[in-house]
Order: structure tokens, then sequence, then C-alpha cells
């Protein structure tokens, strides 16, 4: 579960990590309220709008504005709210930008510049750790410079018994060239973020830029955090953050359903049973020269109405040319994959002219090919993943 900067902000600050103080807003009229908030508790001279959006790269885009008067700040935040933010990590469409979150401007006093670092805690699946990831040099082109420059990224592994310890504190600010009067204050600062991260069940929490002030100050100035959705149980608080308008209308319908969905830009809608298979699939798709327009995962004891569900979703994106059912019939028997196929069919009111390449294996698949058969819809049955993927080829070549 994604959360927007001032949630991640709300987090940190919980566990007695310095954030810069902020106000949201959903309008420019609430943004000018705040911003007089802002200029009045800080005395300072400007302050940052920065778009919610659950996506990076916001600054490049015109996310994030500088505003040094009301007249500035109501203009500025009007460009933004209400305007398709599209960054690299959005589609082409871009993120609708419904609330905006107005900043203390933390570089407006320096005396010296503020030393900017880039640094992260996630959970590294391979090695089965968490690691703190981390930079010298945080800002906006990180990315960039884990391309061109990799020796430049540091990583610190975490035992999972021991956890994070001191000593290892020590080595990442000795790393990232801090120096003695800023080292407790950094050393407390990640200890405190690493109890965050532990405590709250994240996947994610990034920090870019983290920035140490000219007094040692070590301050987050923009968060990312990514929540584990299957120990949301286990925070009520946490799971109430969840904004599902910044979901794409499809993914919101299958989050309504508990359906594993996940809208990607290309024109072969999926469906399939298991998360591994599901990959698989995608990638047999790019192979044969397609694009996966959505990542499915019906499940393991998915029944006819989810499967219904699941098919009725794909044929809402107009992108989708063709869709491929790639079934391995354990649990979910095959014959009810096809009656809930053949139900979408019959319940939708325009006639369906995108073909449908099923691949079922397992139980009752005879029974299904069947089905399947005397329905004498545009369905194409195969027996092996390559007959499906040869099959989409052909008709991608055609459409």
């Amino acid at each position: 579960m994604n959360l927007h900067e001032y949630q991640g902000r709300e987090i940190l600050n919980s566990f007695s990590i310095q954030v810069p103080y902020g106000i949201l807003a959903s309008s420019s009229e609430e943004a000018v309220e705040a911003a007089k908030i802002i200029f009045k508790r800080t005395g300072r001279k400007s302050l940052v709008i920065k778009a919610q959006i659950h996506a990076g790269g916001r600054g490049k885009a015109g996310g994030i504005q500088i505003a040094k008067t009301l007249d500035e700040v109501y203009e500025k935040s009007k460009n933004i709210l209400g305007k398709f933010l599209v960054t690299p990590q959005t589609s082409k469409k871009g993120k609708l930008v419904r609330k905006i979150l107005l900043s203390e401007d933390i570089y407006s006093y320096e005396f010296n510049p503020p030393r900017e670092y880039y640094l992260s805690i996630l959970l590294n699946r391979d090695i089965e750790k968490n690691m703190i990831i981390y930079s010298k040099e945080g800002g906006v082109n990180i990315e960039d410079l884990s391309k061109k420059k990799p020796d430049k990224i540091y990583t610190e592994e975490i035992d999972p018994i021991f956890g994070l310890q001191l000593f290892q504190t020590r080595k990442i600010a000795f790393n990232l060239g801090m120096n003695n009067d800023s080292l407790k204050n950094f050393s407390s600062f990640l200890i405190s973020l690493y109890e965050a991260y532990k405590t709250c069940d994240a996947l994610l929490l990034e920090i870019n830029p983290l920035i140490k002030t000219f007094d040692n100050k070590i301050i987050p100035v923009d968060i990312k955090i990514v929540l584990d959705d299957n120990a949301l149980f286990r925070h009520k608080k946490y799971a109430m953050m969840y904004d599902q308008e910044d979901l794409d209308l499809i993914e919101k319908e299958a989050n309504e359903a508990k359906l594993n969905f996940l809208k990607l830009e290309g024109n072969v809608g999926c469906m399939v049973n298991g998360a591994g298979l599901a990959m698989a699939t995608m990638d047999m798709i790019k192979f044969c020269g397609g694009e996966p327009a959505n990542f499915l995962d019906i499940g393991g004891s998915a029944d006819k109405e989810r499967v219904e569900k699941a098919f009725y979703l794909i044929l809402k994106d107009q992108s989708v040319k063709t869709i491929l059912i790639n079934i391995f019939g354990g649990i979910v028997r095959c014959d009810t994959v096809a009656k809930g196929i053949i139900n979408s069919y019959s319940k939708i009111n325009h006639d369906i002219k995108i073909p449908v390449v099923v691949r079922l294996q397992g139980t009752n698949e005879e029974i299904a090919k069947k089905i399947l058969q005397k329905s004498l819809l545009p369905i194409y049955s195969t027996d092996t993943l390559k007959d499906a993927a040869d099959k989409i080829q052909e008709i991608l070549q055609i459409r």
C-alpha cells in the first residue's frame, strides 16, 4: 500500500523524527490559509507547494513549486490542483492531483547550503534481510546515478535477529562523509527510522533527499513509504490511510472485489491463477511481441463469480486487443473458469469482438474445453503456453 508524502511525515513524526512543518490543502483557498499559518509559524519568506500523488519525479514534472507570497501560493496551487501530473513513474495520462502539501522551506534560512543525501530501507527478498541503501548524492537524479555511477551507491545488510547496530550507523555516517558533530544526531535518527520501518511493517521507506543542516540537524525532506498489505490487520490506523481515489477506476473496482489486479500500459489482457504463473505468462506475452495490459491473479480458490468479475474488468480496458487466460486447475477447476468466461459474455450487453486465447490445464480440463467449444464464442483453446503465445502473436499481427 503506497502512502502519500504527508502520511509518511505523520508516521515518522510519531517516532519522534523531526520533519518539515506542513499543512494539507485541497483547494487554492485552503492553500492560502495554510500558507498564512506556515509563514507566521516559521518566520520564513518562502514555502514549498508539493503535489500529493503516488509517484516519484514530481519536481521535474512541475509538481513541486516554491512560493514567496500569498498571491504566488494561490496561483501556483491553482496550476497544480486538478491537473494530471505526468512523471517517469506514471502512465502517459498521468496522475490527477487532488491534494497538495504546503511545507516549510527547509533551505530558506541556511547560512550554508544543506548537504543532500539519499537513504532508503527495504526488504531484500534474495537474501531475506532488510537492507539500507544510501548515497552521498541525493536529489532528483538518483536514478541516473545508480546507472552511471553505481560505485556511489552503498548498501548495508541488517541481521533480522540483532537488528540495526550502532556500529552500522557509524559506518553509514562515515561513508556519507559526515563529521563528528553530526554523528550523534545521525545515529539517533537512523535508529528511530529503522524502528519506524519495522513497527509499521513497511516494505520500503525511502528518503530523497535527506538533508544535514548547517547546525547538524538531520531532516527527511521527501518521504516515500510502502506498507505491506498483508500486515494491515495489525495497523487499523494505517489501513485508514489507504487512498482509493488515487487508484485507476478499474484497479479500484478490482480492489473492492478483492482481486489482485494492477493496470499496465499494454495491449494483451491477462487472467491467471497464481502470482508466479502470472509473471511467467506476462514474460511470454512480451516474448511474442505483445505488452501485458494488466497483472491479474484470480487466486487459488476462485469461484465462477470471481472469474466473471475478473474477465469483465479486463474487457473494460479499451487498450486491450486480445486476452490470454492461463489457468492451472488445482483447487480452481477448469470447468469453473470456462463457465465464468461464458457467463461474462452473456452479461455484457454489447458484442465482444476481442479474441480470447485460453489455456486450461488440470482438474476437469477436458470438460472445460468442451464447454468452450459449444459456446461458439471467439475463444481459442490451446494445450500449452507456447501454443497460446503463438496464437497471441498471430492475432496481434492481424489487429
